[in-house]
């Protein structure tokens, strides 16, 4: 899984679903995942069975999570839920 671990700025969201299509390709069940700041880095949490943006955003609320944005990998920007 391609992780966007990369460092980002310094306002970028510490939880951000992340929408990732070539491996929901693969796999039709993976297709987002939630990225989130940790101390030492960058930690993933998978949302299975999601389908849109919102759905992985009501998956990661329910695992105790509150992203306030989503993207697509290759994006420079993350959009924010409204």
């Amino acid at each position: 899984m391609d992780i966007i671990d990369a460092t980002p700025s310094a306002d970028f969201p510490t939880q951000v679903v992340i929408m990732d299509k070539a491996l929901g390709q693969q796999h039709p069940n993976t297709a987002y995942y939630l990225r989130v700041q940790v101390e030492n880095g960058v930690d993933h949490v998978e949302l299975d069975g999601a389908v849109t943006p919102l759905d992985a955003r009501k998956i990661a609320v329910n695992k105790g999570y509150s992203p306030t944005h989503w993207m697509r990998v290759g994006e420079a920007r993350p959009t924010k839920f409204y």
